[in-house]
């Protein structure tokens, strides 16, 4: 007798007892990708600001639309190719290759605390090298020729007089524009946002106060004027350009004052200089101990600082030659 072939099983998905309708294949999702997931994992494990989020993001991100590789199946080898990738293909400069592979090597750090793997493929890839950094402060006649051209070429000498004492006490660009009046006391300047969560205390030198004073009080009677109040909530640092005069200063706003003083001076200046110059001056001139220094300027990280511990090392060094020589006068 010939034996009935037996039917292949039929799956049938059943909601409450009754079959669950079939999704139409326009109504199919494609599946999560399930490294994002593990992504947002590590993103919601960290206390990250919504800039820090979004820089660990665009590096894993690089990463993944490298290669389509699981991240439990990534082999040292494909890290170090990947590495070759950023500099070869990308060309990106170095410090911005290593800023992507420390990335990777957080997460993979936290993947492996999290026993997703057992194995970090990150370990034995090394960081290329990069030219140790200088500091680019300015000389003290740099600093008395911008004064002086803040005088003769600045479409607001009292607010860009201010603005440059403050930005030579160290603060960075995107600190001063978030300054509200509330944030200087007379004495100091408060820094509430800050990068890398720098904030802290800055104590100010005589002259920086009072330009500081000089342009509050301008305010003051420019608001009045207007039939506006200020509050502890208001800019410190306003606009006065024809588009925006009155509104927070921008970025962009501080950004053309040096150009215009660079222009006039042909200082290479920008923003930054100011916070090379503060440094350098509280290590070299000041000879303070590297820690206080580190504290008054709010860096976080020693390394970062060490181009000016490296700074008064080589004139310490040149100073010992010419006094061991007897030159030294």
């Amino acid at each position: 007798m010939k034996r009935l072939a037996i039917p292949d099983p039929v799956i049938v998905s059943l909601i409450g007892g009754k079959e669950a309708p079939q999704a139409s294949a326009s109504r199919v999702t494609a599946p999560t990708d399930l490294r994002q997931a593990k992504v947002d994992e590590f993103i919601a494990a960290r206390a990250l600001k919504p800039k820090s989020e979004q820089a660990y993001r665009r590096d894993l991100q690089c990463f993944m639309e490298w290669t389509q590789q699981a991240w439990a199946n990534v082999t040292r080898r494909q890290v170090a190719q990947f590495k070759q990738y950023l500099l070869q293909e990308r060309k990106l400069a170095p410090n911005s290759a290593n800023r992507i592979l420390r990335t990777l090597k957080t997460f993979y750090k936290w993947m492996l605390e999290s026993e997703y793997i057992f194995s970090d493929p990150t370990t034995g890839v090394k960081q290329e090298k990069v030219p140790e950094a200088q500091s680019k402060e300015l000389e003290d006649e740099e600093v008395e020729q911008i004064y002086a051209a803040i005088e003769e070429v600045s479409r607001d000498p009292v607010r860009d007089r201010a603005l440059f004492s403050v930005l030579l006490h160290g603060l960075r660009a995107e600190e001063v524009i978030n300054l509200n009046l509330e944030d200087y006391d007379g004495h100091q300047i408060v820094v509430r946002e800050a990068k890398h969560d720098s904030v802290g205390e800055v104590p100010l030198i005589r002259q920086a106060r009072l330009d500081l004073d000089a342009y509050v009080q301008q305010r003051q009677t420019q608001a009045g004027s207007l039939g506006q109040e200020l509050t502890n909530e208001s800019p410190l640092f306003v606009s006065n350009s024809n588009r925006s005069r009155g509104q927070r200063l921008t970025y962009w706003g501080v950004d053309e004052v040096m150009k215009q003083l660079a222009e006039h001076t042909g200082i290479d200046l920008h923003a930054h200089r100011g916070r090379h110059t503060f440094c350098t001056n509280l290590i070299v001139k000041l000879e303070m101990d590297t820690a206080l220094a580190m504290e008054l300027s709010r860096h976080r990280d020693i390394r970062s600082f060490k181009r000016y511990t490296n700074r008064k090392n080589k004139l310490a060094a040149k100073r010992a030659f010419f006094k061991a020589t007897g030159q030294l006068q």
